[in-house]
């Protein structure tokens, strides 16, 4: 979901990330910058600097983002498509991988990376109109989150990474 400054079960931790959306359609890549702070289990804020002014949060049951004008701010424990949102991200970030796939109702591949890392690959069985279809996500030697790839329904892909 990433940000090599933590690893699976980190209390808490702040990291710069760059974000690329990818248009499949269009192939169309749209590049966003900015700071994540991550405080388990279940509060993240990502504050872009690049576009200034967008965010995502997680505080709790509650995501509430603004990004490049577009706003939600969702009770999860009322809306089970944006729920499964939220928990992907924390799971991933948490490495909880395996949970993710339950709660997708997907497949989950693990593989031996280089340097002693994992590869993971979640799939879902049958994907939502909405939400996340699949996820990729590279862990190091020391179980710590260098990479996240959402891939959402309609065809839009996003990957995090760190600076």
């Amino acid at each position: 979901m990433l940000f090599s400054a933590i690893c699976a079960g980190a209390q808490s931790f702040e990291s710069s990330f760059v974000q690329t959306k990818t248009l499949k359609l269009t192939g169309k890549k749209i590049v966003s910058e900015g700071t994540i702070t991550y405080t388990a289990p279940d509060n993240l804020a990502m504050i872009y600097s690049k576009p200034d002014g967008d965010y995502f949060i997680v505080d709790g049951p509650f995501l509430r983002f603004d990004l490049r004008g577009i706003s939600l701010d969702v009770n999860t424990d009322k809306n089970k498509t944006v729920r499964i949102q939220r928990n992907a991200i924390l799971y991933g970030i948490q490495g909880k991988y395996e949970d993710i796939a339950k709660e997708m109702e997907a497949d989950c591949t693990v593989t031996d990376a280089a340097k002693g890392g994992k590869h993971v690959v979640i799939k879902a069985r049958k994907p939502a109109l909405k939400g996340y279809t699949g996820m990729e996500l590279d862990y190091n030697a020391k179980g710590r989150i260098t990479r996240m790839v959402l891939e959402e329904a309609g065809g839009i892909s996003t990957e995090y990474l760190v600076k």
